[in-house]
């Protein structure tokens, strides 16, 4: 599986009802420990021990409208499928950049 440096995973019909800290619950318990940083209008997940992060923009009561994962990535295979099954949990799509 290849994963684009940036990605913009969208709600497929439908606006996001989970917050960026219940997508952090999903990557931890997924495999994933991370921590979510928020800053203004966006949220940043930290994973631990990688350089890789997403960052989530957010409406007013925390819930995601975007994210992009920046150009500085250390993924491998095994993690870029835990991304997208996350995602996919909460029924986002992925638009490679």
């Amino acid at each position: 599986m290849i994963l684009e440096d940036n990605f913009f995973p969208e709600p497929e019909q439908h606006p996001a009802t989970v917050t960026v800290a219940e997508i952090c619950e999903r990557f931890t318990a997924a495999g994933l420990p991370c921590k979510a940083e928020r800053h203004q209008d966006e949220v940043r997940i930290i994973f631990e021990s990688r350089k890789s992060n997403l960052v989530f923009t957010v409406n007013a009561s925390g819930c995601p409208l975007t994210a992009t994962m920046p150009d500085e990535t250390d993924y491998d295979a095994d993690f870029a499928c835990v991304l997208f099954e996350v995602f996919d949990s909460i029924g986002w799509t992925y638009a490679p950049v």
